[in-house]
């Protein structure tokens, strides 16, 4: 008798949309479904970036570490649709990290990426780094103590703001950064007192008027004095 043969069919490739909520729960929607539903995507779901259906997702934390999974181990879901823990379709463990970037794989390879951490070491890594096979990598290299606050492609930004806990803010061209090896170190962001912290990190684009609030006021971050990388910054109440 004859054996079977069982032909795959190949799935056609497309982009879809990855979207994450606050919770943690994800799904794959299609591209037609976000556009109709845009607004309310960008605002109610943390994560929200484009893959393909046959690409991957690449997860940075806080703790320096990469985790991937594929999009076809989503489903294809509704916009209704509860969607799936990340930590069922991944090793991240949100008992244990904090998610500070999402984006796709393929997205990754065109740019190079900006990582800050609380301790205000700065870097550039070649995206292309991050191409990897394993489910999980250590995306970065972390003095004890230290955490990642910031995982950025670097597309048309040209200036980094870094913001403290006790509220010093510093900043700075984009191009003080080294670029360096994910294995590696980054270089001083900016100087710390004792007990401060890299809280938060922002980019301008130019002349942008891009605002945040501080201390119950916007603040353009424009208007910040541009220095040099590895200052003190200046305190702004």
């Amino acid at each position: 008798c004859e054996e079977a043969v069982v032909e795959e069919v190949a799935v056609p490739e497309m982009d879809v949309m990855f979207i994450m909520d606050r919770f943690g729960y994800c799904k794959i929607i299609d591209t037609s479904a976000y556009e109709r539903n845009k607004e309310t995507i960008d605002s109610e779901f943390k994560y929200v970036c484009k893959v393909k259906n046959t690409g991957k997702i690449c997860i940075f934390t806080n703790s320096g570490q990469l985790h991937t999974f594929k999009a076809k181990d989503l489903p294809l879901g509704k916009m209704r649709d509860k969607g799936v823990p990340v930590d069922n379709v991944s090793n991240f463990s949100s008992q244990k990290e904090s998610i500070v970037s999402v984006n796709s794989q393929s997205e990754l390879n065109l740019y190079r990426l900006i990582f800050v951490t609380k301790n205000s070491m700065c870097k550039l890594v070649d995206g292309g780094e991050f191409d990897v096979a394993k489910r999980t990598v250590a995306a970065t290299k972390l003095d004890e103590g230290d955490e990642v606050v910031c995982v950025a492609p670097l597309t048309e930004q040209k200036n980094i703001v870094l913001k403290t806990n006790e509220g010093y803010f510093l900043r700075f061209q984009i191009e003080e950064i080294p670029e360096k090896k994910k294995i590696a170190l980054g270089a001083r962001g900016m100087k710390l007192g004792a007990r401060d912290y890299v809280e938060e990190v922002f980019f301008t684009r130019g002349m942008d008027d891009t605002e945040i609030p501080h201390n119950d006021k916007m603040l353009r971050l424009n208007d910040i004095k541009l220095a040099r990388r590895d200052g003190k910054g200046s305190k702004i109440r």
